[in-house]
């Protein structure tokens, strides 16, 4: 039987790869407890006494509202084909065609979704940009104040909450501003189900009293890839009485009318863990990393745990990023250099590797990676990537034309050395991970930005949106 993607299914796991990736559950090291069946016994459908997702009344119902309890929601609503789909619902319920919202520039490529299908137009803020860790940051609470007095009329504002590197905008700040002008708070906190269960950890979305919020459970918690949270917010909203309704209407619109039941059951599973021994699991993880970077720093290694800037609420120190500029390596390098030790990082850039870790990873892990850390040492980098600079384009795209117009309109695929000074066409284009647009539809494509992908795509990052030719969709002129 020809079978290439359980080939390389299997392939990958015979490698026995240390896995500092998601999902959270680490091949399946927490799911002993889940159940004494087997996943595909528990692959059922909405028959008598198993509930319907499109309509719960009884134990998908009852899991929700535990959530929510747990969560500190006002509801949750179980999402099964990952936390894009819940961002596209809430994006969806909140904003209407015509209506400002307010996107951090460097959001994930998700929300590019969520314009095209709530035809919601977008006032892009610069985020910070750091020149010495050629990094970008978050935007800051003034930089939200001057958004919305350039754009009074917004209707409110979608922000992440972790970043990809653990960083945590102020974002108790962030939402006073916007309720003080009547604007909803969405936020993306796929990276951050985990922070509400210790309290060492930055503040949650629901802390924050954000109207919105998705969380990808399988990210950080023991659950199945897609199995997500959408939740309501705890606070009375009395300017959108009907928000309620909108998000449980945008939420069956959204959600196969066949849902998966074992991912449904890794959600229920993934609160009742959580909730049971998040807190003592966390600390577990926290000691074990404050040792990994200890030992991490010894050998040369920028643990980054003590990065701080005035946009930068808190840091999520469950999230292990490594910055090895300082070795003369790139990110791009360390992570094959890993790769041949048997660790796999989640994602790498021009500097830094990026590590996700879980209340499943255990302590022979980080003692296995410090052990392959060793081999980025003895690896003679070019000594000139410390303090090299990326060519960051800072400027916001032009927009020609609106996000859905973009999508529908008729284009042409040409190559990407080729674009300056056309317009991006129905796909959004940069690199991945972390999955940020450089180009959204619509965008006018410059010489500066041009420069940038390139320069990624030397360095060894993939580009998403991009043909199997490497050429880029542009509008038909």
């Amino acid at each position: 039987m020809n079978m290439p993607l359980v080939k390389g299914l299997t392939e990958y796991i015979s490698r026995n790869q240390l896995p500092f990736h998601i999902p959270g559950h680490k091949g399946g090291r927490l799911f002993p407890e889940f159940s004494s069946f087997s996943l595909a016994q528990m692959d059922l459908t909405e028959i008598s006494g198993l509930d319907n997702l499109q309509s719960p009344e009884g134990i998908i119902r009852e899991a929700q509202q535990l959530a929510a309890k747990v969560f500190q929601s006002d509801a949750c609503f179980f999402v099964v084909n990952g936390s894009t789909s819940g961002i596209h619902a809430m994006m969806m319920a909140a904003f209407q065609s015509g209506d400002q919202v307010m996107i951090p520039r460097n959001c994930h490529k998700s929300v590019w979704g969520g314009l095209i299908l709530s035809g919601a137009e977008p006032v892009f803020i610069q985020p910070e940009y750091d020149e010495k860790r050629c990094l970008y940051t978050h935007v800051s609470p003034e930089r939200v104040e001057q958004a919305i007095h350039e754009n009074p009329n917004a209707k409110g504002m979608l922000i992440t909450n972790p970043d990809y590197y653990g960083l945590c905008p102020q974002l108790t700040e962030i939402q006073r501003i916007l309720a003080l002008h009547g604007m909803k708070l969405l936020v993306d906190e796929a990276h951050g189900p985990h922070l509400i269960f210790h309290p060492d950890l930055p503040p949650s979305a629901a802390q924050c009293n954000a109207d919105l919020w998705v969380q990808s459970a399988h990210k950080t918690l023991p659950a199945l890839t897609q199995a997500a949270y959408l939740h309501v917010g705890n606070h009375t909203n009395a300017l959108d009485t009907h928000l309620m309704e909108r998000v449980t209407q945008y939420h069956r619109l959204l959600q196969s009318t066949s849902p998966s039941y074992p991912i449904m059951a890794s959600l229920d599973y993934a609160r009742a863990y959580m909730e049971e021994q998040g807190e003592e699991t966390l600390d577990k993880l926290l000691e074990y990393l404050v040792w990994t970077r200890k030992e991490l720093r010894t050998l040369g290694i920028d643990t980054m745990e003590s990065y701080s800037r005035p946009e930068v609420c808190q840091i999520d120190t469950t999230r292990l990023v490594l910055d090895i500029s300082e070795l003369g390596l790139t990110g791009f390098q360390g992570e094959e250099i890993l790769r041949q030790a048997g660790i796999q990082v989640e994602m790498s850039d021009s500097h830094r590797l990026v590590l996700v870790c879980t209340v499943a990873d255990r302590r022979e892990d980080f003692q296995s990676l410090v052990d392959a850390c060793k081999h980025l040492s003895t690896h003679i980098g070019d000594r000139e990537i410390k303090g090299r600079k990326l060519t960051i384009s800072r400027e916001i795209p032009r927009q020609m034309l609106s996000p859905k117009e973009a999508f529908a309109g008729k284009v042409e695929w040409i190559s990407l050395k080729h674009a300056m000074g056309r317009i991006c066409g129905g796909t959004p284009v940069g690199p991945y991970p972390p999955g940020i647009p450089k180009y959204y539809p619509g965008e006018l494509i410059t010489a500066s930005g041009l420069e940038e992908l390139l320069e990624n795509q030397g360095q060894g990052a993939q580009l998403f949106g991009l043909s199997e030719e490497g050429k880029i969709s542009v509008i038909l002129e």
